[in-house]
């Protein structure tokens, strides 16, 4: 498990846009677990009560360095990303940590 890559990821979309956004992300979610087996956790959340707008929030956990690059390469984000540019979703630029655990547990 040391070669894990863990990772969150925070979007802010634009005022207005966070329907677009979420259903951007939801799919690209669904991508991940269709295509991307090397890929153990990749959740989204959304925080739905925020003071200033609301923000999405991704949870990820990659087996190792090259699954990780191998996901900013896929037509699917690529595409996102296009996506996002294009129609100007976001309130700030994404906001991706690389992290790793220290305490806590995954599960019980």
């Amino acid at each position: 498990m040391s070669g894990q890559v863990h990772v969150l990821a925070i979007i802010t979309p634009a005022k207005g846009k966070e329907a677009r956004v979420g259903q951007l992300l939801t799919d690209l979610a669904n991508n991940v677990k269709q295509n991307e087996k090397d890929v153990p956790k990749y959740e989204l959340f959304e925080q739905y009560n925020g003071q200033g707008g609301n923000v999405f929030v991704v949870e990820e956990i990659y087996n190792n360095q090259a699954v990780y690059d191998a996901h900013f390469k896929t037509d699917y984000f690529t595409a996102l990303g296009e996506t996002i540019q294009k129609e100007g979703l976001l309130a700030a630029p994404l906001d991706i940590k690389t992290i790793k655990p220290i305490g806590g547990f995954a599960s019980r």
